[in-house]
């Protein structure tokens, strides 16, 4: 049997595969997520200079809880799940905003202390997010192209640019050896690249993974790779309730909030390509209940992260890769996914090999990647002539986000919280181009 997009379907959504069939394709769609599980939450702690425990705390907490929230969204408790075979993990597109939200309290509180506001906001948000699920058939007209575009793209800049100055630091530190820098970054940078862009789907689908493993073996065989970190590890892990004193600021909301709308606009867009890759009809009101309770599962699974303290969860879309290639879209298999990465997630030195990565290799690869999340910003503004309204608004919204964050701390006469929205671009050009979608009018049909 075939889907709408031609795939042909081996085991259907509801069907049973045989259980090395189901552990086999689950141990494909770990491949396809694993790096960027782990990648995500370990970007945010060496950008935020936590100490070796409580980035080893984040990156392998976010193992556990991704694993539970994939069981949480494939099982459809009541109003809870897809009850769709969609894994949940970390988004990258929290990286900037929550490290903007931690580098606003540094110097005023301790790291620790940090953290706790950070989740507290996450708290506040997942809340919001889960009361707004209920209305999610309305999100996208709040959230239109344009709006997304704006923050998509801004998020994509300012990643690279965070990315490129991390590298320089790296260089800086590395003295003598300063050549393995760039020497690591481009050739991880490159395998990726040629990786992805091979005809065989499961080189593409796996191309971040081997890419960090081949940049790996690289600075190991250069003597780059310092394992000191590994031994203050633990030999078992379990997530910690409230590891640290929640907390509310409010500025840390407003940041945040933007980027959990978003992700929620895209999760409907993940969600609807698997119910297409699942053979089930679009539009109609169960699929827009799957729709809703899989944009509630975000909110519930990144209220729980919360509280166990880690980052947000939410879909991930390469796994509709794996769908599309595998022709398997039974939902049982999201249990195997679900159950690998908690198992995982168990053992620290799992997590702790990607802790000690070297920069060069973590940047290099993390640089495609956010210079492809500019790139999705771009092809969100679904239009071909560069002088459109679309294209004006969008234009207006990223330079208006962009010089809005220079200018911020001449704004003396706002209050802080609002001067620290401002000063971040990207929740000042998605609150711009919110504004532009109202104030500019739209071309008749």
């Amino acid at each position: 049997m075939a889907n709408d997009s031609g795939t042909v379907i081996s085991f259907g959504l509801n069907e049973r595969p045989p259980v090395a069939t189901a552990a086999f394709v689950g141990l494909q769609h770990l491949l396809a997520v694993f790096g960027g599980i782990l990648t995500a939450p370990l970007l945010v702690a060496l950008g935020m200079d936590l100490s070796v425990r409580d980035t080893s705390y984040l990156v392998t907490s976010a193992l556990v809880v991704s694993g539970f929230a994939t069981l949480v969204q494939v099982s459809r408790i009541g109003p809870v799940g897809s009850g769709m075979l969609s894994v949940q993990g970390t988004s990258f597109s929290f990286i900037g905003p929550l490290l903007y939200a931690y580098q606003l309290q540094v110097g005023s509180h301790t790291p620790e202390e940090i953290l706790g506001l950070i989740f507290g906001a996450c708290v506040v948000c997942s809340v919001l997010m889960m009361i707004l699920s209920q209305f999610v058939q309305r999100l996208k007209n709040i959230i239109t192209a344009n709006v997304a575009g704006v923050t998509v793209l801004l998020l994509g800049m300012t990643l690279v640019w965070t990315t490129i100055k991390n590298l320089w630091f790296e260089y800086q530190l590395a003295t003598d050896q300063g050549w393995q820098v760039p020497a690591l970054a481009v050739a991880v940078f490159a395998i990726i690249i040629f990786l992805s862009r091979r005809p065989n789907p499961w080189l593409r689908m796996s191309s971040i993974i081997l890419g960090l493993i081949i940049g790996f073996v690289a600075a190991l065989l250069l003597g780059s790779v310092d394992f000191s970190p590994l031994a203050e590890l633990d030999a078992v892990f379990f997530p910690e309730f409230w590891r640290y004193e929640l907390g509310i600021e409010m500025s840390m909301v407003f940041v945040l909030l933007p980027i959990f709308i978003i992700s929620a606009t895209e999760s409907i867009g993940d969600l609807t390509a698997t119910a297409l890759l699942s053979g089930l009809p679009l539009g109609d009101d169960p699929f827009w209940k799957r729709i809703q309770g899989g944009v509630l599962a975000d909110s519930v699974n990144s209220f729980v992260a919360a509280m166990f303290c880690t980052f947000p969860n939410t879909t991930f879309s390469q796994n509709n890769g794996v769908i599309r290639v595998t022709g398997v879209c039974s939902r049982y298999v999201g249990f195997y996914v679900g159950v690998f990465l908690v198992v995982l997630g168990m053992f620290p030195i799992v997590a702790g090999l990607f802790q000690v990565l070297p920069g060069s290799v973590l940047y290099g690869a993390t640089l495609l990647m956010f210079i492809m999340v500019g790139v999705s910003g771009y092809q969100i503004v679904l239009t071909s002539d560069p002088m459109s309204r679309d294209w004006i608004l969008v234009l207006s919204a990223v330079l208006s986000g962009l010089a809005l964050s220079r200018i911020g701390d001449a704004l003396t006469f706002l209050p802080p919280g609002i001067v620290n929205i401002i000063q971040f671009p990207v929740s000042s050009g998605a609150f711009v181009a919110m504004i532009l979608e109202i104030v500019i009018p739209k071309p008749k049909s």
